[in-house]
This record gives C-alpha cells, sequence and structure tokens, in this order.
C-alpha cells in the first residue's frame, strides 16, 4: 500500500499533479482487481495504455506513464472520460518505480522494522525461501518477501511497494550479473541488516574472476554500514575465504561449521546442530545435503535473532519447510526418486549438489550403483567454460559406478574431465525410450543444469 502524495517526492515526476490516497500498486492489467496505483511500462510488443479501460472504470486512481507523443494521443481522449483518474507522465517508469520504491520504504522503516537483504553466489534464493517461511510461520502477513527470484533493479522496488504499514519485516533477494548492480539495488532498498551467502564462479562472462564477484555481492556488508554507521546486522560465513576477509562490525555476527564462530553449525543424518550463542537442533529430513542443512540453520539464527521471543516457533516451523519446485526438490516419478534441481548452475553450486545427493544415498544405504546422474550446462562462465565443465565432470569420478549423462553445449567438456558418459544435444534429445534406457535398474536420479535447458520436461514437469 503505497501513499501517493510520496510521489512528489520522486525527481521523475517533477511537476506531476497532487495525488492522494493510499492504495496498492499493480503493473499487469490481467492482474488489476482493486483500486490500485498503475504502472505502465512499456511492453515489446503491447502498449498497455491500449488495455486500461477496464481499470480506469474500476476506479483506478493515478495511472504512470512514460511521456511521448504517442502515450499523450493515447492518453489525452481516457484523460477527458476518466476525470476522477490522475495521469502522471515520467520519463522512465522504471526509474520512476525504482524513485517510488525508495520514498515508501525510507516512509515505513523506524524502529525495529528492517528490510533483510540477501546476496551471494549461490542459495540466495534458497535462504530467502526459508527464512521468509519461518517468519510467516509467525507474522504472517506482517512479512513481505521477494517473489520466485525477482531479485533485480525493477523485482526489488516492486517488492519495496507491497510494504504495508502493519508489515514488520521485508526479506528481500539481491541479484547481479553485471558489476555495480549490487550497488544499485542497495540504494534503491537501503537494507539494514543482510546475509552474503557465499562467493563462487558466478557471470563470470561480466565479472572475469571471483574476486570481482567478491567485490560485488560483497557491497551489501558495506551498504548496511553506510545505512546503519556499522550498527546494522550483518551475517557473516567465516568458512568462504573472501567473506572471511570482512572487517567485523558491531552488528555483525559469524557462523561456520569449525571453531572460532559466534555460531558453530554441525550437519546431521536428521537436520543441523546449532551452537554458540544460540543451541538448537534442527529436524528436517526433507533437506538433502550439508549444504542446505546449514541454509536452514542461517535462516533460524536469522529469525531467531530479528524476533527471539519466537524462537521455540522458528524451531517447531523448520521441520515443516519443503524445497520450491525446481530446486533440492525431490519427487517420485515412474517409481524412481529423482532429486531435481533445474533452476541454476554453477561450478560450486553443482559440486555441492552432487555432493548432497550421494551423501543423502550413502545415509540411507543405497550404492553409487543405484544412481543415474544427468548434468546440464552451466551457463555464463565466460571464456572459462570449458575448464569449468571439465572440472565438474573430474569430480564425478568420486562416485565412478554411477550412470552420467551430460546434456547441452558443453557435454564434451564434462565427458573429458569424466572420462566417460553420454552425450545429449539437448532435453528433448534425452527424453522417451532414451530415457527409459539411460534410467534403467537405477533407483535415484539426479538433475541438474541451468534453466535455459528446461530439464525439468524429463520428468514430465510442465
Amino acid at each position: 500500500m503505497v501513499d501517493l502524495s510520496l510521489i512528489s517526492q520522486c525527481p521523475s515526476a517533477a511537476g506531476a499533479p497532487a495525488t492522494r490516497g493510499t492504495y496498492p500498486v499493480c503493473s499487469d492489467t490481467r492482474q488489476y482487481k482493486e483500486p490500485s496505483l498503475f504502472l505502465a511500462f512499456p511492453g515489446a510488443r503491447h502498449n498497455p495504455l491500449e488495455a486500461i479501460g477496464p481499470l480506469l472504470r474500476n476506479g483506478c486512481p493515478a495511472v504512470v506513464f512514460e511521456s511521448g507523443p504517442v502515450n499523450e494521443a493515447i492518453v489525452a481522449p481516457l484523460r477527458a472520460a476518466h476525470p476522477q483518474t490522475t495521469f502522471i507522465p515520467v520519463a522512465d517508469v522504471v526509474t520512476f518505480t525504482q524513485e517510488l520504491g525508495t520514498a515508501h520504504v525510507r516512509a515505513w522503516q523506524r524502529g525495529e522494522r528492517r528490510v533483510f537483504a540477501i546476496s551471494g553466489s549461490n542459495g540466495k534464493t534458497t535462504h530467502k525461501e526459508m527464512l521468509a517461511f519461518l517468519l510467516e510461520a509467525v507474522l504472517g502477513d506482517r512479512v513481505v518477501a521477494t517473489e520466485k527470484n525477482y531479485n533485480n533493479h525493477l523485482g526489488v522496488p516492486l517488492t519495496l511497494l507491497r510494504i504495508t504499514p502493519q508489515t514488520e519485516v521485508c526479506v528481500l533477494e539481491l541479484g547481479s550479473n553485471h558489476p555495480g548492480e549490487i550497488k544499485v539495488l542497495c540504494d534503491i532498498a537501503r537494507p539494514s541488516a543482510g546475509l552474503v551467502t557465499n562467493i563462487g564462479a558466478t557471470h563470470l562472462e561480466f565479472f572475469g574472476d571471483e574476486s570481482k564477484v567478491f567485490e560485488e555481492e560483497g557491497y551489501l556488508f558495506h551498504a548496511i554500514n553506510q545505512t546503519t554507521q556499522g550498527k546494522g546486522l550483518f551475517f557473516q560465513n567465516l568458512d568462504d575465504p573472501y567473506l572471511a576477509r570482512l572487517s567485523r562490525s558491531e552488528g555483525t555476527e559469524t557462523f561456520s561449521r569449525g571453531e572460532g564462530a559466534d555460531y558453530q553449525i554441525t550437519p546431521t543424518p536428521e537436520g543441523v546442530k546449532v551452537a554458540g550463542l544460540a543451541h538448537v537442533e534442527l529436524v528436517n529430513l526433507a533437506l538433502t545435503g550439508a549444504h542446505n542443512k546449514q541454509n536452514m540453520a542461517v535462516a533460524w539464527m536469522i529469525a531467531r535473532r530479528l524476533f527471539p521471543a519466537h524462537e521455540k516457533a522458528f524451531t517447531q516451523a523448520a521441520q515443516n519447510f519443503r524445497p520450491t519446485r525446481n530446486r533440492s526438490e525431490w519427487m517420485e516419478h515412474e517409481g524412481k526418486k529423482i532429486f531435481l534441481d533445474a533452476y541454476n548452475a554453477n561450478p560450486s553450486s553443482m559440486q555441492t549438489a552432487l555432493e548432497g545427493f550421494f551423501d543423502w544415498m550413502s545415509v540411507r544405504g543405497h550404492k553409487d550403483s543405484d544412481a543415474a546422474v544427468v548434468l546440464g550446462d552451466m551457463n555464463e562462465l565466460g571464456d572459462g567454460a570449458p575448464d569449468y565443465h571439465r572440472q565438474v565432470g573430474q569430480y564425478l569420478r568420486r562416485w565412478p559406478a554411477a550412470r552420467v549423462a551430460f546434456v547441452g553445449r558443453y557435454a564434451a567438456f564434462y565427458q573429458e574431465g569424466l572420462g566417460g558418459g553420454e552425450a545429449f544435444a539437448d532435453a528433448q534429445a534425452l527424453k522417451g525410450s532414451e530415457w527409459v534406457r539411460f534410467t534403467e535398474g537405477r533407483g535415484h536420479i539426479f538433475v541438474k543444469g541451468s534453466r535455459s535447458l528446461q530439464l525439468e520436461s524429463l520428468v514430465a514437469i510442465t
């Protein structure tokens, strides 16, 4: 719910007519249900101004659109026919949305109200989903969190604009593909607390190497310190060699699987233990791999730190979390257990997921010979992509009895590293009779690759 008087604080809307009232924000004519501020983002093929008639008849209080002769010609008769609606021309609707998001969150932030932001190479969405799940178990709709992975220059301000006066915490995921994007998002959201999950080989075609990834993702730490004069809550992963370099500030709390941190995290067959500043054992048999168990521990630590009075409720809620679709998800398909992680992939997340999968099998008494592994391309790795695929292929040698298939344009490099395995041009080539043949006699299937390969189609997910 946004106070429309804040529009006057947006430089992009300088000279806009005064607008009053508090309304939700909508940017999709198909989802418009109640009187809302409508943001007319120009589409590649459709102009939303040509479809807002029903919105105006439904009492739309204000429409923000990009100025220009074409749009002004469309708006002129609409303005005359619907004098109750304020039409606000701006140079760029995206820039305006960012400005409005910032004005809105600044008006909301006070006292213990926090924007908790999450950046990092791997696990951002998983941490966000886990943390939001725990918080919502106690606070319900007083929590606003990034939907799906809408974590970019538009998704972040639109998430902020969902904050209401009743909201107590906003959990934001911050994504970056290019240098400088995390700073832009921090300038918009002004986070007062946060977590950088880890630093890995992601989007190297734009960053070049992991040191530049650290410079980008780690900016969140500096942004929180700037916003809070060094007192903002920040969870520091001491197991990451890059993040361990960050200088501790007053609001920093550290965690590690080793000693010397504020929190010591120990994965167990049933879940994970936390010791140090807090002591708890979280039980969740649906989590696969030490990394996901650690993710849950960190989410629990954050929730407890933000709302200490509800520690027991967060502990109870932790056992009920289930992975979201296509992300570290166990499913049954044609009598086989399938571990599906077909949303994203990079070298570190691929190796971590493989280790988690085979550890899960080992704990339950299953041999490697009962496993079939499907690895798809890891995209956005730049010039080093062939070597990174070779390294993951070599990593797979740890489980020589597993049956392995590689899918995509980098399949040959995977094969070079492994010294074997089958290669398929795309997911379609592995479907049907080939899938039946490949998985025959194997009761546990691992499937992971970048989203563009649509590996979920192998197990008939739509």
